[in-house]
């Protein structure tokens, strides 16, 4: 990275690799070991509750002597989810590694979530995102191309050494000086309880918009990586060069709009965004194998672009939203119901695919229930006047209930 960029972007950029190389493709592998989709629906639910469960742990250790190891537990927690992976593919234990991937997404998220609000303000957190969204899906999905070959060519050996191997140099670059800095002031604030969080009120719905949101997030990425699996004829390269693609459009998507964002009418585009990322659901229920790639392309970019466009606007508006009240208090708020949304959905999806048949079919009836519960996200867009504001500064555990 350029010198000057701040250590958010280093490690976002290098995190998004290394979930590309192989954790991207965890639904696929769970796939080809033999799991249903019932199976993979059980795991993301197991996950969302490792997540949980390690959401207070993490807390506790921010708030300890050592808090830096907050973000630098990241690097060490992927070289272990890794390194299972690869160990026992042929054996895998849904549980051990749901608590693995829960644990990372807890530790990797979070701290990614608290170094990108201390850079960003009202006033540039579109901006912010969209530099974000471009960098890391450009890493992401190079990381995806990585991983595809790989595994295709049975790399596993030279996957897991790479992955441990960067790991380490981004845990070094955790320990110089501009980085510490860094950390140190995105982590520095007032210990935030569970129960504190998890009370908090306000008159955007947060909470039940946080809790639909872990359904929406693992939707994306595990059921939607799993259906443009099967499109691709089950081949990894294949996979790989269709997400390929779609980054590439979805950058320059990003690229258009990422400074003019924080000049809108937030609210407005977000609504109608929201209106948009329904629809999304339901051209993910229409795209089928039997379309030609003239047909089926077109609809998966358009996918693709609502959806970003979604996360664009929901990210922004979230962050702007944090600065309204006890800011770090409602980022913890997101993260414990975005689990608790995982852990229940999906687990009520596991029970609903039990026995289900050809995987596109089954995964259909899902997505239109999708595009149905979708429009919930509008009620985040509500305004309201006269509105309190609380400190960013002091981040109390016990200011600001926004009713």
């Amino acid at each position: 990275m350029l010198s000057g960029v701040r250590y958010f972007y280093q490690f976002s950029a290098l995190h998004a690799f290394l979930i590309g190389l192989l954790p991207f493709f965890l639904p696929t592998i769970l796939w080809r070991q033999g799991f249903t989709l019932a199976d993979i629906a059980l795991f993301i639910s197991l996950s969302g509750l490792g997540y949980f469960i390690s959401l207070i742990f993490w807390e506790k250790l921010r708030t300890s002597n050592g808090n830096l190891w907050a973000v630098r537990g990241s690097f060490i927690i992927e070289s272990l989810l890794v390194a299972y992976l690869v160990a026992v593919e042929m054996q895998l234990n849904l549980f051990v590694l749901a608590l693995l991937n829960g644990l990372y997404g807890c530790f990797y998220w979070m701290s990614q979530r608290f170094l990108f609000k201390d850079l960003s303000s009202n006033k540039n957190s579109g901006n912010h995102f969209g530099n974000f969204q471009i960098l890391v899906g450009i890493m992401l999905k190079v990381g995806i191309l990585s991983g595809a070959f790989l595994l295709e060519q049975e790399g596993r050996s030279i996957l897991l050494v790479l992955t441990i191997a960067l790991n380490i140099a981004g845990l070094a670059a955790t320990f110089k000086e501009s980085a510490v800095k860094e950390m140190t002031s995105a982590l520095s604030f007032k210990k935030v309880s569970f129960s504190s969080a998890l009370k908090l009120r306000d008159s955007h719905n947060s909470r039940l918009v946080f809790l639909v949101d872990g359904l929406f997030l693992f939707l994306e990425s595990y059921f939607w990586t799993l259906s443009l699996y099967f499109l691709s004829q089950e081949n990894l390269m294949k996979l790989g060069g269709l997400v390929i693609g779609l980054t590439i459009a979805m950058a320059v998507l990003f690229w258009l709009i990422k400074n003019t964002i924080d000049k809108t009418n937030g609210l407005t585009l977000f609504k109608v965004a929201a209106v948009l990322y329904a629809f999304s659901w339901a051209l993910r229920a229409l795209v089928s194998p039997d379309y030609s790639p003239l047909m089926q392309l077109p609809l998966i970019l358009l996918v693709a672009f609502l959806t970003s466009l979604f996360r664009l606007f929901f990210n922004k508006l979230f962050f702007d939203r944090s600065e309204q009240t006890a800011t770090y208090r409602y980022l913890l708020t997101k993260s414990y119901y975005s689990q608790l949304g995982v852990v229940l959905f999906f687990g009520f999806i596991a029970f609903w695919l039990q026995g289900s048949g050809e995987p596109l079919a089954a995964l259909n009836p899902v997505y239109w229930c999708a595009a149905l519960l979708a429009p919930c996200f509008l009620l985040y867009g509500r305004k309201t006047e006269n509105q309190p504001v609380c400190s960013a500064v002091t981040n109390e555990d016990t200011s600001c209930n926004v009713y």
